[in-house]
């Protein structure tokens, strides 16, 4: 059976309109759109993060006692020379916080101590992430630059670090200010974060999106700060959590061996050099709350600055948004 294949020509306006019903305009939009919540990140990481009720109460809990530090004790002197004969005594309605060794307020020590070692714990943290984020960028998006660092870092590991800190103090004249104990620490301190670093910037280096970047000529820096800084966000959030917990334990263990940057225990005062004065006496077995307030000031900082920084670091994960 053949078909034969018949050409007409075909006039559209003379199509009768009264045999089509035409549907509601808006129906259709409607229809064709994704009915879905438009998405931002950072509203969801807001989002994630205020559903979080640890979160919530250690944060609160972090901006009071960071604003207590701020406000308390301040200008006082840690150890008052006008109470000789005045030993320790245990904590009161009139002394909070008991008596120190030397018959000083507890209460007016510990909050200018935590003063002072807070200030010292950020500085060395902020250099800390900042040298390991620059760093360990750079390292890993460059690979050439590879033997350059891991030689570099071999010859400063030679050295043991504590070691390392006093050789800088002694060039110095012995003279361990805040400033030179910054300076000594952050020569090593930045080797942690930029090794984590690196590694996370070579997985996702040559991913599809780093590739037609350097095809479309964007420079390395641009794609470091653009594609790879925010996609090794969580990481980097999450190593930093540890920064002032390591920073605090720094200040103990200088203070222990005499070369923390608080030089006169009557006019400055840290955590760890009022740790290190109760602990070479022996007053403390008689009297606990010499030892635990300061114990539990250290422990409960470190504490709420990891679970601030943990949970927050989780929060910015894409997969938990939705």
């Amino acid at each position: 059976m053949k078909f034969k294949y018949i050409k007409q020509n075909f006039d559209i306006s003379k199509i009768d309109e009264s045999l089509f019903t035409y549907s509601n305009e808006k129906k259709d939009i409607k229809v064709e759109s994704i009915d879905s919540k438009p998405y931002s990140y950072w509203k969801s990481v807001l989002k994630t993060v205020i559903k979080n009720k640890v979160f919530i109460i250690a944060l609160i809990i972090l901006i009071v006692f960071l604003a207590m530090v701020a406000t308390i004790a301040k200008g006082a002197v840690p150890t008052p020379t006008d109470r000789p004969g005045i030993g320790p005594e245990s904590p009161s309605s009139e002394h909070l916080f008991g008596l120190g060794l030397m018959g000083e307020d507890l209460w007016n020590k510990i909050w200018v101590g935590t003063r002072s070692t807070l200030l010292f714990t950020i500085i060395i943290a902020a250099v800390e992430i900042s040298l390991g984020i620059i760093l360990g960028l750079i390292w890993g998006y460059y690979s050439k630059l590879d033997i350059l660092f891991i030689e570099a870092i071999r010859f400063i590991t030679l050295i043991p670090s504590l070691i390392l800190w006093l050789l800088i103090i002694f060039l110095y004249n012995g003279k361990s200010t805040i400033w030179v104990l910054v300076f000594a620490i952050s020569i090593t301190s930045w080797i942690g974060m930029a090794t984590v670093i690196r590694v996370q910037t070579i997985l996702v280096r040559n991913a599809e999106y780093n590739v037609a970047s350097k095809i479309m000529g964007t420079r390395g820096p641009r794609i470091m700060v653009k594609n790879i800084l925010p996609k090794i966000l969580p990481i980097i959030i999450q190593t930093a959590s540890f920064a002032i917990p390591n920073a605090i334990a720094l200040d103990s263990l200088l203070s222990y061996y005499k070369f923390g940057f608080v030089k006169n225990i009557t006019y400055e005062a840290s955590l760890g050099s009022i740790l290190n004065e109760i602990i070479v006496d022996t007053n403390w077995q008689l009297y606990p709350h010499l030892i635990l307030i300061p114990v539990g000031f250290i422990g409960g900082i470190s504490l709420l600055f990891f679970i601030v920084g943990k949970i927050f670091a989780d929060s910015l994960d894409p997969k938990l948004h939705r």
